[in-house]
C-alpha cells in the first residue's frame, strides 16, 4: 500500500481542505477552526454544560475548556450558573454571538453542503 492510500492519511487531506476553504471567512470574526464549531454547537444548543459541549463536539474536557475560555475573553459566550445546581455552569452565547448567528450558521451549512457531496465515503460515526 502506499503513502497516499492511506485512509488517515486521506482523511486528513480532506479536513485540512474544508479547514481552507472556509478559514478566511471564520478570520472575519477572530474565530479559530475550533472555536467556530464549538460556536456553533452553542449557536444550536445553548445552555449546554461544558462536559456535554464536550460530548457534542467530540473533544476532550481540557480542549474545550480552553475554548470556552478564549470565547469568552473575546465575548461570544458567557458562563452562567445552573439554576438547579450552583456548582455547575452553563454555557449560553452573548449578544455578540447573536448578532452574528445568521451569517455564522450560513457558512457552517454552506460549506458543509460543499463537502457533504464528495465526502459520503469518509463519514465515521
Amino acid at each position: 500500500m502506499l503513502f497516499e492510500d492511506c485512509v488517515c492519511f486521506r482523511l486528513g487531506k480532506t479536513v485540512r481542505q474544508v479547514t481552507k476553504a472556509y478559514r478566511k471567512e471564520i478570520s472575519n470574526y477572530k474565530l479559530t477552526h475550533g472555536q467556530f464549531f464549538m460556536m456553533v454547537a452553542i449557536l444550536e444548543e445553548d445552555g449546554l454544560l461544558p462536559s456535554e459541549l464536550a460530548d457534542k463536539t467530540s473533544q476532550d474536557r481540557a480542549t474545550t475548556t480552553g475554548l470556552l475560555d478564549r470565547l469568552e475573553k473575546e465575548g461570544w459566550v458567557e458562563r452562567k450558573a445552573d439554576k438547579k445546581d450552583r456548582r455547575s455552569l452553563r454555557i449560553f452565547h452573548t449578544q455578540h454571538a447573536r448578532n452574528h448567528k445568521d451569517n455564522i450558521l450560513k457558512l457552517f451549512e454552506e460549506t458543509n453542503q460543499n463537502f457533504s457531496t464528495c465526502a459520503g465515503a469518509f463519514f465515521i460515526n
